[in-house]
């Protein structure tokens, strides 16, 4: 004779007993819930944190660009191939290198970065504008060489700085100060982004930095902003073989992949600490498996088989991760969705109020496998070795 599951699930859980089962379970499924809570807390950092630093150095760059693969120019003549492109949206040609910004007696070394009037249709320039305007025919400095070179605060600007780059194909120790061109300039606005690019770039006219770094035809690279729904994939073959097209991912590719390494880093330590979570389950199976030991000796012996026996009390354990994993995670979204509404950590001086988070349900799916697997795993492998161990 069979002895039905359902009668060993009743029996087991009967009603002197449930208090005790209850507590063991409570204790477990808390622990559970607060690791998938952190779990999906500390993963919705790093993706705000990479958001954030995708959006601050992608103020001056845009989605793609088309850079040489060997040496450091791109010939002018390469825009009228993306014009005829229907993936392109804006494209804005760029001079990028290295200059000295001289004001009120003060020098420092800056990044020109010389952009054409398109260029504030592929990079989002404008909205880091703080004091005075962007201009075509002018210059923007970063904040930082703005407070270095002692630069009035002023909300309109309308300052002359002089700007110098060496000449290419004179030598410094045989020309000295004639191998430098020296250009004066108007700067009619400040931006800030974060405090290594304030300190670094300088964004002049396109015309002015051809003229001061001496490439005429030439620019350093094309920035290209995508139409929608197009990918950097689609513009491969457009241009020769001597060019590529690099995103913006690439540019900053060791910043991503440190800020990715750390975050599954983090994913992996607290799926261990679920590990160790787990074990709370286990332990809670293995004082009931004590408590009931005669019970299960008694319906072994009226028939019933070590499998369902085992299907007893593994569905505990897994109700039990299953449970607390759903409301460690509806903990979790909520968290971050109020850190998201009202920024409840904030950040003192930084770029932005508060602490940046975003919430990706792959986070949360994979964050409640690892719960479920590592529960249900577990406590099937714990319950068959118990039951074997136990019941005679």
């Amino acid at each position: 004779m069979r002895l039905p599951l359902r009668l060993a699930l009743r029996y087991v859980f009967k009603p002197r007993s449930r208090k005790l089962v209850h507590i063991i379970s409570g204790i477990s499924m808390f622990v559970i819930a607060m690791v998938t809570t952190a779990m999906i807390v500390v993963l919705s950092a790093f993706n705000g944190l990479e958001e954030l630093v995708s959006e601050l150095f992608g103020t001056l760059d845009a989605d793609v660009a088309l850079v040489p693969k060997f040496g450091e120019v791109v010939p002018e003549g390469l825009a009228f191939q993306l014009e005829n492109s229907e993936h392109i949206a804006h494209y804005s040609a760029i001079i990028e290198s290295e200059a000295i910004i001289s004001a009120n007696g003060s020098s420092e070394i800056c990044t020109i970065l010389g952009v054409d009037s398109n260029y504030k249709n592929v990079a989002p320039v404008e909205d880091a504008i703080i004091t005075g305007e962007w201009g075509e025919d002018c210059c923007v400095i970063g904040y930082g060489i703005k407070s270095m070179l002692r630069l009035p605060a002023e909300s309109k600007m309308d300052e002359t700085v002089v700007i110098g780059a060496p000449i290419r194909g004179k030598k410094l120790s045989r020309h000295k100060e004639a191998a430098f061109r020296n250009m004066p300039a108007t700067a009619c606005g400040t931006f800030s982004i974060n405090a290594d690019i304030d300190m670094r770039y300088v964004i002049a006219p396109l015309g002015f930095a051809s003229e001061l770094f001496g490439r005429e035809g030439e620019v350093s690279r094309f920035e290209i902003k995508l139409s929608d729904g197009s990918k950097a994939e689609d513009l491969e073959g457009l241009v020769g073989e001597d060019y590529r097209f690099r995103t913006r991912a690439e540019k900053h590719r060791f910043i991503t992949q440190t800020n990715r390494a750390e975050k599954w880093a983090t994913f992996v330590i607290l799926s261990f600490i679920l590990i160790v979570a787990a074990f709370n389950v286990l332990a809670s199976l293995t004082m009931m498996l004590i408590e009931k030991k005669d019970d299960l000796s008694i319906f072994k012996a009226m028939g019933m088989r070590s499998r369902d026996l085992e299907l007893t009390f593994s569905i505990q354990g897994l109700a039990i991760n299953i449970f607390g994993g759903v409301i460690g995670a509806v903990l979790g979204i909520g968290l971050v969705w109020a850190q998201t509404q009202w920024g409840f950590i904030t950040l003192e001086g930084s770029v932005v109020p508060a602490y940046p988070v975003l919430l990706k349900y792959g986070d949360v799916v994979g964050t409640l496998s690892v719960v479920m697997g590592i529960g249900g795993l577990g406590s099937a492998a714990m319950v068959r070795f118990l039951i074997r161990k136990i019941v005679v």
